[in-house]
C-alpha cells in the first residue's frame, strides 16, 4: 500500500491525482475507487493501491483516509471466505449436485459481472483519450498575466518575464540545475488534462516555480517540450491553463 496527498482534485469530472510519496509519478485517480466518509480535498492525505493501466500509466484502484481501511477489508474478506468454504463441505455432503450446479450459476454470474465492468472501463478510458486529443491544439498563445511584467526582448533568461522565480527557474532549466525539487523537477509531465497539444510520451518535462511565503511547491509550474527544450510553457493555477512563454 502506498502514501501521498491529493495534488489536483476535480470535483465536476470525478478525477484527481495524488502526490505519491519518494515517487515522482503522479497516480491518477476516479471516484469511483475513493472509500473515505468525509469530502475530497487537495492536500488530504491518503493510502491507496495502484496498477499500470495498458498505457502504463498508474491509476490508483482503492483510495482511503485510513491506512488500516484496507487491511481490515483483508481479513474481513478472508473469515468472510473461510466460513463459505466450510459451510459449503457441510452442504456438498447433502447435496452435491444441487452445490455444483449454484456454483457453476455464480461462476456465470461473476464472468457476467466483470465483463460489464471491463466494457464500461474501457469506454470511460477511450473517451477521456479522445476527448484529450480534441482539445490538444486549444491552448492559447498568451501574454503574461496575474501580475506579472511583459517579457523581455532579450536572450538573457534572468529578464525574461520580470519575475524573480520565474526567471531563475529558467535559467536553472538551461543550465541543467540544480533544482529545488530534485525527486519532482525535470520529471515526465504526462499532459493528462490535455490541455498542450498531444505528443509522445516523455516529450514534455515540468518543473516547480517556487512561490513567495509557501512552504510546499505551490500552483506554479514550467514545461517543457523536447530535449533540448524547444518550447516553454507556464501554468499559475496547476496546469488548469497555460502560457507559452518566448525564451530564446
Amino acid at each position: 500500500m502506498q502514501s501521498g496527498k491529493i495534488k489536483h482534485w476535480n470535483s465536476d469530472k470525478g478525477y484527481g491525482f495524488i502526490d505519491v510519496d519518494n515517487q515522482s509519478e503522479d497516480v491518477f485517480f476516479h471516484i469511483t475507487s475513493v472509500r473515505m466518509a468525509q469530502p475530497i480535498s487537495e492536500g488530504q492525505r491518503v493510502y491507496f493501491n495502484s496498477e499500470h493501466n495498458e498505457k502504463n500509466q498508474l491509476r490508483a484502484t482503492e483510495v482511503t483516509s485510513n491506512e488500516l481501511s484496507t487491511l481490515k477489508t483483508s481479513v474481513s474478506n478472508s473469515v468472510a471466505n473461510s466460513t463459505y468454504r466450510k459451510s459449503d463441505n457441510a452442504h456438498q455432503k447433502n447435496n452435491q449436485h444441487k452445490n455444483n450446479r449454484i456454483s457453476h450459476n455464480k461462476k456465470s454470474s461473476f464472468s457476467i459481472l466483470l465483463s460489464l465492468i471491463a466494457i464500461i472501463a474501457v469506454a470511460v478510458y477511450f473517451f477521456a483519450d479522445l476527448k484529450s486529443s480534441f482539445f490538444a491544439d486549444s491552448t492559447p498563445s498568451t501574454s503574461l498575466s496575474q501580475n506579472h511584467i511583459e517579457p523581455a526582448s532579450t536572450s538573457n533568461a534572468a529578464a525574461i518575464t520580470g519575475d524573480v522565480q520565474i526567471d531563475q527557474t529558467l535559467a536553472l532549466i538551461q543550465q541543467g540545475g540544480p533544482f529545488p525539487y530534485p525527486n519532482k523537477d525535470g520529471s515526465t509531465f504526462y499532459n493528462r488534462e490535455g490541455k498542450l497539444p498531444a505528443q509522445a510520451q516523455g516529450y514534455y518535462r515540468e518543473y516547480t516555480v517556487p512561490t513567495p511565503a509557501v512552504s510546499h511547491r505551490g500552483a506554479r509550474r514550467i514545461v517543457t517540450g523536447g530535449h533540448p527544450p524547444t518550447i516553454y510553457y507556464l501554468t499559475l493555477d496547476h496546469y488548469n491553463s497555460f502560457q507559452i512563454l518566448q525564451v530564446k
